[in-house]
This record gives structure tokens, C-alpha cells and sequence, in this order.
């Protein structure tokens, strides 16, 4: 879809009945929305009537094949009914180059769940041009840079029938799941409590008012020990997501609602997930001058941009596509033959006529391809620079690893060389111990350093020193080489004898 062909953005939430259009950046209400062609109709589906996983298939299948192999897995794996026929869409994960499968995440849904949520809306606007699953919503925000895609964040929203838990990393949805804590199941457990009934609308309203500084103190215990339970959910889920994706810490948590940010919740993110909640004030680069509009309405046109400016690939799980142009429907195509078969049979000249018009459309038409064609051309360049930037990153940790292994190889050689040819101190000393011994020599201290020793004698009489120097120089000459500077007195009274002795192991 070209950007060019829709002048407005239309987002749905079907859920809360609400309609909205953007254009120039702005959003506003939309109260009695009717199909426009000229406009982009955006929709979402929520999280429990999505079953969301991932699988892996090989490189190797065709692309043409793909949907066919990722259906057929999709039915055996999760043994989905084969009475069903199932909306099945996915898209690729981003994988290593030396990886030989690459993975798929999966959304699937019923057709009749499709049909129940939008049966209403379909009245008025007749198509939805993409029903996107809401977990993806926030996929913008990376896209557009509104946040890191290096930090790890997790989402939680809560709506009226469903609360999603969302945590993407590195700019990409890693797990999605619909927790149990809507706004309609809280008000269930706020009646068990109470042991009366409490409707949702009045659980929306004390939270939008009070949020979770609830003045009067016995309701606030009852609230507070239904929120204590949620927060103790998400942390469980959110320990089993960090263990399953091999992810040690969360950056940022962001929490809101239908009804918007609920004071008071970031107590509870700091009890019992220890860290700070916050709200979702995204710099979507969108304005309105409503007084309330809910964030999904933002994301979803933010969701628009990136699909028809980008071409972003998202899953889409519309059933109510609109119709082709007239002339590429079957009904088209017989008007055309009809047309020209009476117009060749008045006259010749009509022919001419029709040929020039059909060759001017087809000119029109490639003319309006061309800026997409040259687009992804554009684009496959980028990804093909960016190929080459990773193989000359694999190159560099190639030539590093290969320095590394010489610096090993160098190593073992010197731990070999030492275990071969390493002289043993321990063998020297006990020779020359034996030997300070038989000359009645004494050794007050040992230095070594490598194949030197250095040995500080005394003894009672110089000449025993002198003959043990004697005998090793001239028994021991082809494994020790012998010297000394001087022999002394270690004081001028004293008869003790003092010397140091260098021994040079050959």
C-alpha cells in the first residue's frame, strides 16, 4: 500500500467503541465514522483471542512455500482443530547469519473471534485494512526510535477484559501473554472480598478518580491486597520470562490503562518488582486537543506510518480487505472485453483509442511502482552494506582469535620447554648440600634465581671453604661452574669464616 492513496489515518478500538483520525499529526475524535476509500482504517486485536509462539524452520524452504510449511507446523505443534480454518500470520526474528533455521513468531487466531469483536464496527466502515495483535503495537516505538533497542522493557496494560504483560529486547516482541487481572476480574475478586458485588464500571471509576490513593481506608485494604496479588503474578511471570530468554535485568517497566496512568501502582512496582514503573509518556510527535486519548490510539498511528512510509512487515489479521480496483476484479475485466468488443465492431479507430488509453494506464501504473521498487532497492542496498559491515566484524574476530592462539601456542611451547628442560633445584641443592657437608661448611641463606644459586656459608676454618670450592671446580666442572670473591672473618675477633658462594648450573 502506498502512502500516497490515503490522505487520513482512521484508528479503531473496537473494544471501547472509540474511533479516532489522524492527519498532519493529530489526532481527534471520530463520532460517526463512514468509509472513506481515501482514508487508512487500523484496528487491533487483544492478547487472550491471540495464541502467540515461536517456531524454527530451515533456510532453505522457498519463500513461496513458507506460509505453507508455517501452517501445516502451526496445526501439528499446537494441535489446533482441523475443522478450523485459522488466521495464521507471522513474521521473521531476527537470527544470526551462521544459524541454519530461522525463526518465526506465530499469531494466531478464529476467524469467528474476528467476526464477533469488529461485527459492529464492519456496519459502518464496511473494511479494516489491518488488525493488528496488540503486543506489536509498541513496535514503533523502536522503529521510530522513540526507545533503545538495546534496553530490555516490559509493557503492562490494563483494559476492561484483558491486561497484557509484553517484553520486548532489542527492539523486537520476546514474549506476550494476557494475564488474568482485567479490570472485570478484579472487580470479581473485589466481590469475593467484599462479600457483595462490585461492577466494573465502579473499579474503572475509583481508579480513574483516586487511582490507588483511595481516601477511605477499609476500601483502599481491600484494593490494595487485590493489587499485591497482580504484582505478585507479573513477578512470577516476568522470573519465568527472564529465565526462558536468558535475560538478567529489566530497564524499563511501563504500566498504564484504558483509563490512563493509575496513581499509586508504581508503589507496588517498586515492592514487588524492585524497580520504578512509568508512565506511557512516549514522545509520539503527535498532538490532539482532546482532553483524553488513549495510548493505543497513538500507537496504532504510529503502527501507520511504519507500514505504509516504511513498509514495515506486521502481522494482520484482517478478514474484511477492501475490493481491488474495478479493473482487477472479474466483473471488471468482462466490462473491459465487453466495451472493447462493441467498440471494435463500430469502427477501427476506436481500437486505436482504446490501445492508447490502455497503454497510457499501464505507464500511469509503473510510474506509481517505481518510487516502491526504488525504495526496496534502496533498502536492500542498506541491508547488503550492512552485511558487509558484519562480515568484516567476523573478519577482525577472526584475525584477534587467530592472534589469541598464537599467544596459547606460545605458551604450551614455554610450558613445554619448561617440563623438558627445566632444571631441577631441588636435585642441585641436595648435591651441593651433600657437599657443603663433607667440607663441614654451613648454609645460613639460598637465593636462586633460574640456573643460579647463591649460597651464604660460614665456617670455622677458610680452607674448608676454599677446598669445597676446589673440589666442585674440579669434580663437578660440567655441571656447575664455581666463583667467589672473597673469604672473611664475618669480625675482627671472631674465628667464623664468611662467604658467598655463586653456583652457575650449565
Amino acid at each position: 500500500m502506498k502512502k500516497s492513496l490515503f490522505k487520513k489515518y482512521v484508528t479503531i478500538d473496537a473494544y471501547n467503541k472509540e474511533f479516532f483520525v489522524c492527519e498532519n499529526r493529530s489526532l481527534k475524535s471520530f463520532k460517526n465514522p463512514k468509509f472513506n476509500p481515501k482514508n487508512f482504517y487500523i484496528s487491533y486485536l487483544q492478547t487472550k483471542d491471540t495464541i502467540i509462539t515461536t517456531i524454527e524452520v530451515s533456510k532453505n524452504i522457498p519463500y513461496e512455500d513458507l506460509r505453507n510449511v508455517v501452517e501445516i507446523r502451526a496445526y501439528e505443534e499446537l494441535d489446533l482443530d482441523p475443522a478450523v480454518e485459522y488466521k495464521i500470520d507471522f513474521h521473521e526474528i531476527p537470527t544470526p547469519m551462521h544459524e541454519k533455521n530461522i525463526k518465526l513468531q506465530l499469531f494466531i487466531t478464529e476467524p469467528q473471534i474476528i467476526e464477533e469483536v469488529f461485527a459492529q464496527i464492519v456496519k459502518k466502515i464496511n473494511f479494516i485494512d489491518y488488525i493488528i495483535p496488540l503486543p506489536l503495537l509498541f513496535k514503533p516505538l523502536y522503529t521510530q526510535e522513540i526507545l533503545d533497542r538495546a534496553e530490555v522493557h516490559l509493557f503492562i496494560y490494563f483494559q476492561k477484559d484483558d491486561t497484557l504483560f509484553a517484553l520486548y529486547n532489542e527492539g523486537s516482541l520476546a514474549y506476550a501473554k494476557s494475564l488474568k487481572y482485567s479490570f472485570n476480574e478484579i472487580a470479581q475478586r473485589l466481590s469475593e472480598l467484599k462479600g457483595e458485588p462490585v461492577s466494573v464500571e465502579s473499579v474503572i471509576q475509583t481508579l480513574a478518580k483516586d487511582g490507588l490513593k483511595i481516601a477511605d481506608l477499609d476500601e483502599m485494604q481491600y484494593y490494595m491486597q487485590v493489587f499485591s496479588e497482580i504484582f505478585m503474578h507479573i513477578n512470577d511471570v516476568l522470573i519465568y520470562v527472564k529465565r526462558a530468554n536468558n535475560i538478567e535485568i529489566v530497564d524499563k517497566i511501563f504500566i498504564s490503562s484504558d483509563i490512563g496512568y493509575i496513581k499509586g501502582i508504581e508503589e507496588y512496582s517498586h515492592t514487588y518488582l524492585a524497580q520504578e514503573a512509568y508512565d506511557f509518556h512516549f514522545d509520539y510527535s503527535c498532538t490532539t486537543k482532546e482532553a483524553y486519548v488513549n495510548d493505543l490510539h497513538f500507537l496504532m498511528a504510529l503502527c501507520s506510518d511504519d507500514i505504509l512510509q516504511k513498509f514495515e512487515n506486521y502481522p494482520n489479521f484482517t478478514i474484511y480487505k477492501r475490493l481491488p480496483p474495478l479493473l482487477k476484479r472479474a466483473s471488471g475485466e468482462l466490462i473491459v472485453v465487453t466495451v472493447a468488443t462493441l467498440l471494435l465492431s463500430l469502427a477501427y479507430p476506436f481500437y486505436n483509442i482504446l490501445i492508447t488509453y490502455k497503454l497510457h494506464h499501464d505507464i500511469a501504473v509503473l510510474n506509481r511502482q517505481y518510487p516502491i521498487i526504488h525504495t526496496k532497492r534502496i533498502s536492500l542496498e542498506q541491508k547488503i552494506n550492512r552485511l558487509k559491515e558484519e562480515l568484516s566484524s567476523f573478519q577482525q574476530k577472526i584475525a584477534l582469535e587467530r592472534k589469541e592462539l598464537e599467544r596459547r601456542k606460545k605458551i604450551l611451547n614455554q610450558i613445554y620447554d619448561k617440563k623438558v628442560n627445566y632444571i631441577l633445584k631441588a636435585k642441585t641443592l641436595a648435591d651441593l648440600s651433600q657437599d657443603l657437608v663433607k667440607y663441614k661448611i654451613k648454609a645460613i641463606n639460598i637465593d636462586n634465581n633460574d640456573s643460579l644459586f647463591d649460597f651464604n656459608v660460614t665456617s670455622v676454618d677458610n680452607k674448608n671453604i676454599t677446598q669445597f670450592i676446589k673440589y666442585i671446580a674440579e669434580t663437578k666442572n660440567r655441571r656447575y661452574e664455581i666463583t667467589t670473591r672473597e673469604i672473611n672473618k664475618t669480625d675482627l675477633n671472631s674465628t667464623i669464616y664468611f662467604s658467598k658462594i655463586k653456583v652457575q648450573v650449565k
